[in-house]
């Protein structure tokens, strides 16, 4: 977010920023409850015990442990942030219409988000993490449950 100083700002405090942001009050409830889900499930992700090595880096700084909740904590911070670049009021969308494309690619994120999440076999996100950080083999932390039941909450009403 532009107000956010990415090169001076912890993950921690930029979690904060991003999860913080003011809603418009003229939002349709379904762009409402997209947003609220990420911030909930971006917070719950800088919380979890593999990204304290993280969150008092700035945000810039190459990650201490570039673990696969790391990874998803970037990923949905960086959906959330394209989120509050949708209209708010899904104007552009009429029933019947093809989704605006900014649209389409948040709902695809979040689609994304859920599928590496729940994916707790090793899996995508597991090879994904291997194949860039071989040192990672092997170390991959649980999610647990709060953080799985958020991800099977994000593509449903």
């Amino acid at each position: 977010m532009p107000w956010l100083d990415v090169q001076n700002t912890t993950r921690a405090d930029y979690t904060r920023g991003l999860t913080t942001v003011p809603l418009p009050t003229n939002a349709k409830p379904e762009w409402l409850n997209a947003v609220n889900k990420l911030r909930v499930l971006l917070n719950k992700l800088a919380e979890h015990p593999a990204m304290a090595p993280n969150l008092q880096q700035t945000y810039m700084t190459p990650a201490a442990d570039k673990n696969n909740v790391y990874f998803m904590w970037d990923f949905v911070g960086r959906t959330l942030g394209m989120y509050y670049n949708v209209d708010p009021q899904l104007a552009h969308h009429k029933p019947g219409e093809p989704l605006p494309e900014d649209y389409s690619d948040v709902i695809g994120r979040c689609v994304m988000a859920q599928q590496l999440i729940l994916d707790t076999k090793p899996g995508m996100l597991d090879m994904m993490t291997e194949s860039v950080y071989p040192e990672q083999k092997g170390r991959h932390p649980k999610f647990g449950e709060e953080i799985l039941g958020l991800a099977r909450g994000l593509t449903r009403d």
